[in-house]
């Protein structure tokens, strides 16, 4: 009953973001950052600082700019089971100032209490606990719903999943998985961090999570790597999108 009530809680800010109903945009990027147990606060506030500086990036820019529209559908939130949390409501970025916008709300959310994980000493280890617990398939089926939630319009709607482990609460993730395949919602993997079963995750996020046309996994080792890793991750997400038309000039 909790976990629904945040999820509609969730739900509810991203659709209360002032920005106009059904405007065309090339994508639709959902990203769902794992904040679980086993991750620390201070790889948390990587993670957050990684995509920052990945969306303010010129080249992230560059990638969004050569769409047909020239603009995207941005939105952000946290998850661990039973709590998610929103980092960037439904956002448009399109320009510069637009995106680092974003990169700000982002910076802004490093480590505050309001987020419900961070722990006053950056080196401390979060202890795990059951409402904690890495739910990657709770996870998909959120980015679902803020998809559904969407203000904007697009044929390319993509689920970027982070994480640092495998679902280990009750069902695995494919049937998740399988019902955002059947909404047409593609979805990405970046495994975080250098646990030993890193490998095995990254092979458990191909078999288990991935889906659809051009999706794919991407496997981080070292936290410091995750800027680049974003930035990849993004550029690689909007490389298919439909060209916008070159304008040639008039001859007089």
């Amino acid at each position: 009953m909790i976990a629904r009530c945040l999820l509609g809680l969730g739900l509810f800010v991203f659709l209360a973001c002032p920005v106009a109903a059904q405007e065309a945009t090339d994508a639709n990027l959902i990203t769902a950052i794992d904040v679980s147990g086993s991750v620390k606060p201070a790889d948390e506030r990587l993670e957050l600082e990684g995509m920052a500086q990945a969306v303010a990036d010129p080249m992230f820019l560059q990638a969004i700019q050569r769409g047909m529209h020239g603009r995207i559908g941005f939105v952000a939130f946290t998850w661990a089971n039973g709590e998610f949390i929103p980092l960037v409501p439904w956002t448009r970025i399109g320009s510069k100032a637009e995106a680092e916008q974003v990169a700000e709300r982002l910076r802004a959310a490093r480590g505050m209490p309001v987020l419900g994980y961070a722990m006053p000493n950056p080196d401390e280890v979060r202890p795990w606990r059951p409402g904690h617990a890495t739910d990657v398939s709770a996870a998909i089926d959120y980015a679902m719903g803020v998809s559904v939630a969407a203000p904007f319009a697009s044929q390319h709607r993509v689920i970027n999943i982070c994480a640092n482990g495998i679902d280990n609460v009750w069902e695995g993730p494919a049937a998740a998985r399988d019902r955002a395949l059947a909404q047409g919602l593609i979805i990405n993997g970046l495994v975080l961090g250098n646990r030993e079963d890193s490998e095995q995750t990254a092979a458990y996020f191909r078999e288990q999570v991935q889906a659809g046309p051009g999706s794919f996994v991407l496997e981080v080792r070292a936290f410091e790597d995750i800027t680049k890793a974003m930035l990849a991750k993004f550029v690689v997400e909007l490389a298919a999108l439909q060209a916008r038309p070159a304008v040639r000039e008039r001859r007089s």
